[in-house]
């Protein structure tokens, strides 16, 4: 017996040593998010795409005969079958600040990016990261120099692709059928096709010069008589702009202007098209939404105080922008043919872009703006701030570099632009086409004590940080003055 029990407990023993079997790890759940391409259009006012005809500005002093009409079926395709904002608004009218808001879900005061040239600080989050976190595939191809690496754009991104290193006298940046290329190819050398991807592409090619367009699309904006010096040249801008201040402007050079600058938002919406078809046939439209979006307008002949630039004003042409958002597979996602009327924020973006892939409704001080076309709830009315960001010669030493600049703000349905520069003239205008004035005393200085309340908050003084490389870069692209 005790023979038996000694042999009962030497058996147990061994098992209770002997190593348990080996446990496979719980499986991580499958990311079945959308694909998402964001698509950004550099310079490119709202009245520039044909689908916003009726928020048009566009040379409405011009005989309407000859009016260069804007022509861009593709993004008016994404228009008709998704979402358009009518008043969309951006923050700054400059390019790293501006995309920096519509990542960080922040204005400027609250990202402190001054203008280009002034990194995105380490401590502002970024929206591509809590894609990167989530799972999804990150890729950014980049059509200009002021979105490049070191300006810490490139955070979230697993494979982020800017113009690179530029030869002598290059322009640092890349025409829209290469930005394509690109991004195409980008996406080909994925190393993990398993998750869904986040591509961001941006096209520069409507802002100045206006060189790139191929012949067959600018034949169909201009005058084929014209035979005037405007040819799309840098120096040709800079005679542009001399005589609209001056005076002097004539017509036929305004309007080639005009169509010039259409015609590269033109070749920039027809690349568009070429990067849907390539992903199309890469089956990445299956389960997909596509925004697209621009950083901030452009002042043509509109002003005589800063003609054909960006930067120094804020009125409408300068800041209002398209925003576009349409879904390819499931249509349930985004509705068809919705017109959202109501001015919006650029620094929604972020938070609009993670609501649509399920990652949650705020991002920044941002908030999703989809209640507004799936009408399941609401989204508080906010003012919708913006600044100029020149000229650099008067900016702050002290404070906040921007301050001294152009400033306006646009809660409902108006916009009150302040101008510190011109001995504090203000002036209250309707969100309307043209920008109409309106004769409210009261409304005014309601609204500029608004801004008065927004710059009391602003950070401080920001010094310069351009190395070498990235100073040429700014000036090559047109940027310091």
């Amino acid at each position: 017996m005790r023979r038996l029990l000694a042999t009962a407990l030497f058996a147990v023993a061994c098992a209770t040593d002997a190593p348990a079997p080996p446990v496979a790890p719980p499986e991580e759940p499958e990311n079945t998010g959308p694909n998402v391409i964001l698509i950004s259009l550099d310079t490119t006012r709202a009245d520039a795409l044909s689908c916003y005809s009726a928020e048009n500005h566009w040379g409405l002093s011009f005989p309407a005969k000859s009016r260069p009409v804007p022509q861009t079926p593709v993004l008016d395709d994404i228009a008709a079958h998704g979402v358009r904002f009518s008043w969309a608004l951006a923050h700054a009218p400059t390019t790293l600040s501006s995309h920096t808001s519509m990542l960080s879900g922040r204005d400027p005061h609250r990202h402190g990016v001054v203008r280009n040239g002034y990194s995105v600080p380490g401590d502002v989050p970024l929206v591509t990261e809590r894609f990167a976190e989530a799972g999804w595939d990150t890729v950014a191809v980049l059509g200009s120099s002021a979105l490049e690496v070191k300006m810490g754009m490139n955070r979230g991104f697993r494979d982020y692709h800017d113009p690179g290193p530029q030869p002598p006298g290059g322009m640092y940046m890349l025409p829209a059928e290469e930005v394509t290329k690109r991004a195409l190819d980008r996406v080909d050398a994925r190393p993990d096709t398993a998750s869904p991807l986040f591509l961001f592409v941006h096209y520069y090619d409507p802002h100045m010069p206006w060189l790139f367009a191929p012949p067959d699309l600018v034949s169909q904006f201009v005058d084929p008589t014209y035979s005037g010096y405007v040819d799309g040249s840098m120096q040709a801008v800079g005679q542009l702009t001399r005589q609209r201040i001056d005076g002097t402007l004539r017509y036929g050079d305004a309007r080639q202007a005009r169509a010039l600058y259409l015609a590269q938002v033109a070749y920039a919406d027809r690349q568009v098209g070429v990067l849907l078809d390539g992903l199309r046939a890469r089956g990445l439209l299956d389960n997909t939404v596509v925004m697209v979006v621009s950083d901030h307008g452009e002042t043509l002949d509109e002003s005589a105080v800063a003609p054909y630039s960006h930067g120094p004003e804020v009125a409408l042409w300068d800041i209002h922008v398209p925003w576009l958002i349409r879904s390819y597979g499931d249509t349930r996602r985004i509705p068809e043919g919705a017109v959202v009327q109501r001015p919006v924020r650029l620094l929604d973006v972020a938070a609009t872009l993670s609501a649509t892939a399920g990652l949650g409704t705020a991002f920044g001080d941002g908030v999703d703006q989809s209640p507004l076309w799936t009408r399941a709830g609401t989204v508080p009315t906010t003012p919708i701030f913006s600044e100029a960001t020149k000229p650099m010669k008067a900016e702050s030493k002290e404070k906040w570099n921007n301050l001294p600049f152009e400033r306006s703000v646009v809660e409902g349905g108006t916009m009150a632009r302040f101008r510190p520069l011109q001995r504090g003239l203000a002036t209250l205008h309707r969100v309307a086409p043209g920008a109409p004035t309106v004769d409210d005393v009261p409304l005014l200085k309601q609204q500029v004590k608004l801004l008065q309340a927004w710059d009391a908050a602003a950070p401080p003084h920001r010094p310069s940080e351009y190395d070498a490389e990235t100073e040429a870069a700014l000036k090559a692209l047109g940027y310091l003055e």
